[in-house]
C-alpha cells in the first residue's frame, strides 16, 4: 500500500520553517545574558587624560573580572567631538583573578588631539579560548573625560 505524500511533505515543510526560528531565539537570549553579568565585571575610566607632547592621549582606569577561559583585553576608544565617531586607541591585557587593577593606554596612532573634552568608551573583550577567537565583550563604560596637557 502507498503512502499519500502530502502530509509528509507538509510536515518536513514545517520543521524546516520553524527550525531555523527555534535556533535563533535561544542564540539571542545566551548572548544577551553573558553581557549583562555585572557582577563578575567592572570596569571605569578616570576623568581626565593627559596628552603627550606629540598630542597623543594617555587613558586610565580601573577594572576587575573574574577568572575566564580565553584572553581578556580592556579595550578603548576616542571621540574628540561626534560621540558617534569613535577612534580607537588599542587595547591591553586584563588580568582576571577577581581583584581590581589599574589599566593605562596610550594611543601611538598618527591621530593627535587638542586638550578639552572628549568621549571615551572602553571594554572588557574576552577572545574565545577554543576555534576561532571570536570576541565577546562582557562590560562596557563611557565617560566624557579631559585632555589636558602635561604640566
Amino acid at each position: 500500500m502507498r503512502r499519500p505524500l502530502l502530509p509528509a511533505a507538509l510536515t518536513t515543510a514545517l520543521l524546516l520553517v520553524a527550525a531555523p526560528a527555534a535556533t535563533a531565539t535561544p542564540a539571542r537570549t545566551a548572548t544577551v545574558a553573558r553581557t549583562v553579568d555585572s557582577s563578575a565585571y567592572e570596569i571605569a575610566v578616570d576623568s581626565t587624560a593627559l596628552l603627550t607632547s606629540a598630542g597623543h592621549p594617555t587613558l586610565t582606569g580601573s577594572y576587575r573580572c573574574t577568572p575566564t577561559a580565553g584572553p581578556v583585553f580592556v579595550s578603548a576608544s576616542l571621540s574628540p567631538s561626534d560621540a558617534r565617531v569613535h577612534y580607537g586607541i588599542g587595547s591591553t591585557s586584563a588580568l582576571c583573578d577577581g581583584a581590581t587593577h589599574r589599566w593605562t593606554r596610550t594611543d601611538t596612532g598618527t591621530r593627535t588631539y587638542a586638550a578639552g573634552a572628549a568621549h571615551v568608551q572602553v571594554g572588557l573583550v574576552e577572545l574565545s579560548a577554543t576555534g576561532l577567537p571570536l570576541p565577546h565583550v562582557h562590560r562596557i563604560a563611557e565617560r566624557t573625560v579631559t585632555l589636558t596637557t602635561a604640566p
